[in-house]
């Protein structure tokens, strides 16, 4: 039901207030019209009511003069009578009329055979009746004001009211339907720029309690900020960490350079070698990693057997395993397909199992199972080194993060070994995470869709 609610959408929000305010026009052409079109309406009276109004006229046929009549009558019911002078036909009584009353319409009521009826707007207005006091001869018309019609009636209420106050609800309407769309596109327009001028950390607060597609919008500027401060953030982190990882090969080799040239020998030369070649790792994962993570690299995914990829892998770093006599054991199935990238899911395969072989101690067990499940595949590589604080498994999956600043120059490591792992299971719309074995050990978990 909620979804139905109109004002959770901006264009049910329009629709409603320019319906109310062209509804509140239409109301108010319809009274004004009728207000100014409503005749003036003129009849004869009945005889009954003629007679018992004659009858209560002539009571006063006693009273010496038309000033007494007058007193007379409003003490009797104030404002009921209108004493009218026949011989200059003017109104004797102060009763009040209607501004817009014609005091023809009297004469026109007096032209008549009998007394007559007129009514004219909120007043009825009944007569002649004939008196005559002395040497004044005059016409006593009764008039009686209608009943009041309910609040709801505003045609009875005056034109100016009227119009003042459609007038007042459709501008109302019109005002807080541009309050309701300018106020929000106000603060997105505000964010968007203090955004742009570099405070990353601004979010539109306000907009997003909206319901409707502005507050939709809201939303999504929220989540373009987040996303492009934690770019900018990782990107600025990156390049701090590259700087730092770049300089202290190449420091150890000017070093051995200047050795080599103050002791006039090649001592140094394999030194320099191995700084070089570590420079050579870095550049290379480095060109991968940010292939992977502008997804610039194009996987070319086909069909392969995995428990033979991961022996092969196996072999391959045996001897690296035996120089610390380390057992490496395989546990799976025979045979296992799956549609991939051989050449990354190997990469990614060898860098876990590297890893283990590097944190592991001497004479220890490192155990690679391969489990088909339902529609995925798991690979899990297990070591006995000295594991990873619980609060620190998913950070290990970020380039160049270190557990301590000694690690990777103990092991010789790039750091980025495990985040180029995160990508390429990521491009495989895999999953990878760690987890703690027992007190020591490391366990890394890679899944993967079959197809």
């Amino acid at each position: 039901m909620k979804s139905l609610n109109p004002f959770h959408y901006l264009a049910g929000r329009i629709f409603i207030w320019f319906w109310l305010v062209l509804l509140s026009a239409v109301i108010s052409a319809v009274m004004l019209s009728r207000s100014l079109t409503e005749p003036t309406e003129i009849r004869r009276l009945s005889h009954n009511i003629a007679n018992q109004l004659q009858h209560q006229v002539d009571r006063y046929q006693q009273i010496g003069s038309s000033q007494a009549l007058i007193q007379e009558l409003q003490q009797q019911q104030p404002n009921r009578w209108l004493v009218v002078n026949t011989a200059t036909n003017e109104i004797s009584s102060d009763s009040p009329l209607p501004d817009d009353f014609d005091q023809n319409w009297l004469t026109e009521l007096s032209q008549l055979s009998r007394p007559g009826w007129l009514k004219h707007r909120n007043i009825t207005v009944a007569g002649p009746f004939l008196l005559q006091l002395g040497n004044e001869s005059l016409a006593l018309y009764q008039k009686r004001q209608r009943p009041k019609r309910p609040w709801w009636h505003i045609n009875d209420a005056p034109q100016h009211i009227v119009l003042l106050f459609m007038l007042f609800i459709s501008a109302a309407a019109s005002f807080i339907l541009a309050i309701s769309i300018s106020r929000p596109l106000r603060e997105l327009l505000q964010r968007n720029l203090e955004f742009a001028t570099g405070k990353l950390d601004v979010r539109v607060n306000h907009l997003i309690k909206r319901k409707d597609e502005l507050g939709q919008l809201g939303h999504s500027f929220n989540t373009m900020a987040e996303r492009i401060s934690a770019l900018l953030t990782n990107q600025q982190r990156l390049l701090r960490d590259i700087s730092h990882e770049l300089r202290s090969p190449l420091a150890r080799a000017q070093l051995a350079l200047g050795l080599t040239e103050r002791q006039q020998d090649l001592q140094q030369i394999p030194r320099l070698k191995q700084e070089l070649d570590r420079l050579d790792t870095m550049l290379d994962e480095l060109l991968t990693y940010s292939k992977l993570d502008a997804g610039q690299y194009q996987l070319q995914k086909h069909p392969f057997d995995l428990t033979e990829l991961m022996a092969e892998i196996i072999t391959v770093n045996q001897v690296e395993a035996d120089a610390k006599q380390q057992t490496i054991v395989l546990e799976a199935e025979a045979n296992i397909e799956v549609n991939a990238d051989s050449q990354m899911l190997g990469r990614a395969i060898e860098n876990v199992l590297r890893n283990a072989i590097k944190y592991s101690p001497i004479a220890s067990t490192i155990r690679c199972q391969l489990t088909l499940l339902a529609s995925t595949i798991q690979i899990q590589i297990m070591d006995q080194g000295p594991g990873i604080e619980s609060h620190l498994l998913t950070e290990i999956f970020e380039p160049f993060y270190r557990i301590s600043d000694s690690r990777n120059s103990n092991t010789g490591g790039t750091g980025l070994g495990l985040a180029i792992v995160a990508k390429i299971v990521r491009q495989h719309t895999g999953r990878v995470s760690a987890s703690k074995i027992t007190d020591s050990g490391l366990c890394i978990t890679i899944q993967i869709p079959v197809n």
